[in-house]
């Protein structure tokens, strides 16, 4: 199924609904504004609930909703809303882009995207602490709510961002773990991965349909 189309069905689910009440609930108790989307693997359905939990908390809610796609090995957050990859997060690694300039527009006045953008050099001598403290502090500034799309906790590879140092600079995190595939030793593994795991883990979406 095409993913916008899923997102348009599945926007407005209880489900979804619960989830949204749980995560901004817990955001706005504590004054916060950021959330980390994890899984342990491939397919857990990570960038599934980050396009559809954000389509919904800007539908539903008077909300400025920023989405960031910083899985730079499988993006695929752009293809949810139909827009092209180009542009996006690689561009303000590297300095070639102003981080508000990589700012897409949705069908919704309150939900903008940063998308991935293209992978054509080595990123990893930018993908630093200071790079990511410098960006979210400002995404705060005009966002009320920053969901961040990522790569897998247990999967490595070069010139991306790692998802254990993004937790460092985000309020929350959430980890989702996919039915008959994700394994117990898998999500042990996930949970030991995130540093100050028990603070900064604030609940775990089981992934049976999708």
């Amino acid at each position: 199924m095409n993913p916008g189309r899923l997102i348009n069905k599945t926007f407005d689910y209880a489900e979804i609904h619960r989830i949204r009440e749980a995560i901004v609930g817990e955001l706005q108790k504590e004054n916060l504004k950021t959330v980390m989307v994890a899984g342990p693997h491939d397919d857990a359905g990570i960038t599934f609930l980050v396009s559809v939990l954000g389509y919904n908390m800007a539908r539903f809610s008077a909300m400025r909703v920023l989405l960031v796609d910083l899985n730079m090995r499988r993006p695929q957050l752009h293809l949810s809303f139909g827009l092209d990859i180009g542009k996006g997060f690689s561009a303000v690694a590297s300095g070639l882009l102003p981080w508000r300039d990589a700012l897409k527009d949705t069908t919704l006045k309150g939900l903008q995207i940063m998308t991935a953008g293209r992978v054509d050099t080595d990123l990893s001598p930018f993908l630093t602490r200071s790079l990511l403290d410098t960006l979210i502090r400002e995404m705060k500034e005009e966002f009320d709510l920053i969901l961040f799309d990522t790569s897998p906790l247990l999967v490595q590879n070069r010139s991306n961002v790692d998802p254990a140092l993004l937790s460092l600079v985000c309020d929350m995190v959430v980890l989702v773990v996919q039915d008959k595939r994700t394994t117990k030793t898998e999500l042990q593994n996930a949970i030991a991965a995130i540093p100050q795991g028990s603070r900064k883990i604030r609940g775990i979406v089981y992934n049976h349909q999708f």
